[in-house]
């Protein structure tokens, strides 16, 4: 399984921080609950045998971040991860246009040199609502999502208000991801930061979507089998500022 990794250079890194930290190897195993027979194994580059969730913990106890990726095909992955986006945009926007959002897709902005895009930007104008959406087919960076969408909830709405006359008395912030194990997994390792940061789920977004009463952070979960069974007839739409 970890057949590809460089396992000589990852042990060296794991003993070389430990050391630092003033750790022995029992010290090691109390904290990431992996053996300390597991530990020597990874430390002197012979842990073909390890699962990733044990070299996780271990990485975690030592405040190491661990980036796994993948590849497919050469360039055939980009473009089944961007299909998969391009599916769940495609789905959101089909019940914002049902229940009476204007919607703007993949809403582009540069202020002072800060460039970035909104997946879906949407207006209730009867409620004077304002939905922000980010898109994810996975949650990789858990705090680099996060601080991405606060900046794009600091800088849009003004925008907004500027081209748009979109004045908001209330605002939603909803992030609508993939419903793989994968990310499922993030969320659940993660309680604290999503119930601080995204505390509601999908059927509080249904429910916000249909009335827009009071603001909203959301977090909503589209398993495969549902996008993509509902039609938008929404076009793309871009907006530079």
């Amino acid at each position: 399984m970890l057949a590809r990794v460089d396992l000589r250079r990852l042990g060296r890194i794991f003993r070389a921080v430990r050391e630092h930290m003033g750790l022995r190897q029992g010290d090691l195993s109390a904290l990431s609950r992996v053996s300390q027979s597991g530990i020597s194994r990874v430390e002197r580059g012979i842990a073909e045998t390890m699962s990733l969730a044990d070299l996780d913990r271990i990485a975690r106890a030592l405040n190491i971040r661990l980036s796994v990726d993948a590849w497919w095909r050469g360039g055939e992955l980009a473009r089944l991860m961007d299909a998969g986006h391009a599916a769940i945009v495609e789905y959101i926007v089909g019940l914002l246009r049902a229940a009476g959002w204007q919607v703007l897709v993949e809403y582009t902005f540069n202020v002072f040199g800060e460039r970035g895009s909104v997946d879906i930007v949407a207006w209730h104008a009867e409620r004077r609502a304002l939905l922000l959406v980010e898109v994810k087919t996975r949650i990789a960076d858990l705090q680099e999502m996060l601080s991405t969408f606060a900046r794009k909830l600091r800088l849009v709405p003004p925008l907004l208000a500027e081209s748009e006359g979109w004045r908001p008395a209330v605002v939603g912030r909803l992030i609508v991801a993939s419903g793989t194990t994968a990310n499922r997994r993030v969320i659940a390792a993660h309680p604290s930061t999503f119930e601080a940061t995204f505390p509601l789920h999908a059927h509080d977004a249904r429910r916000w979507l249909r009335d827009p009463t009071g603001d909203l952070a959301a977090v909503w979960l589209v398993t495969p089998g549902v996008v993509g069974t509902r039609s938008s007839g929404a076009h793309r739409v871009r907006r530079a500022h």
